[in-house]
């Protein structure tokens, strides 16, 4: 991918899958992710999500390029990830699905995310769209510090399955909820799996099945 190259610090256009078109300044590139610099905020974009990108000509746009530092080409996607942990972030995922929080745990084909609204999520990589992280002084809402940022390190979370799959095995019997329960037939009692479609009875007893690599996020519900 040398062509990438030459378009670091220049304003590119890509199309993402599942997101439309941004805009900005490419700072840097990895083997399996980008890093582009627009609306003042920098956005690490795994290179699986676009579509295609181009030099971007339009000369009404007046965002100014950060200072670039040196870059390495060296920057993985687990990497980013990893410097996450415990970092307030903003995810996309998918369908105007920007998701505020905190990155807890890093599994094989998924993460542990905490969110203010929606507790303990768990997400897998493949949906993960981008993420961009907020400064050091910024926290969720404009609130205290303690009263969102989850407590660290949590010992359980190095017991959790490490893949999504499992996980989802582990959690049967349990009230869940898959993309965020923005749909209530996505919210229900997860049976069991049978793969690759996972189980779910509605409060309504209707019956669904969901295949799992189209689930994009779930919650548990605590007991």
């Amino acid at each position: 991918m040398m062509f990438f190259n030459t378009y670091i610090g220049k304003m590119v256009q890509i199309e993402l899958i599942g997101d439309g078109d941004k805009i900005g300044y490419l700072i840097d590139v990895g083997p399996d992710i980008i890093v582009i610099y627009m609306e003042k905020k920098y956005l690490y974009v795994p290179i699986a999500h676009i579509r295609n990108i181009t030099l971007n000509l339009d000369k009404s746009i007046t965002d100014s390029p950060p200072d670039l530092t040196l870059q390495t080409g060296e920057i993985t996607y687990h990497q980013i990830l990893s410097s996450a942990i415990d970092r307030f972030v903003e995810i996309y995922i998918n369908n105007n699905q920007s998701i505020h929080g905190y990155v807890r745990h890093i599994s094989h084909d998924y993460l542990v995310f905490h969110s203010p609204l929606y507790q303990i999520m768990y997400i897998p990589l493949f949906h993960l769209k981008w993420i961009s992280p907020y400064q050091n002084h910024q926290t969720p809402y404009s609130q205290v510090l303690t009263q969102l940022t989850p407590s660290s390190p949590d010992p359980s979370f190095a017991l959790l399955p490490n893949t999504f799959e499992q996980l989802l095995k582990d959690l049967e019997g349990e009230i869940v909820c898959f993309d965020s329960g923005l749909h209530a037939n996505k919210i229900g009692l997860l049976q069991k799996l049978d793969l690759p479609f996972a189980e779910l009875i509605t409060a309504d007893e209707k019956k669904l099945h969901y295949n799992i690599q189209h689930i994009k996020n779930c919650i548990l519900f605590n007991k």
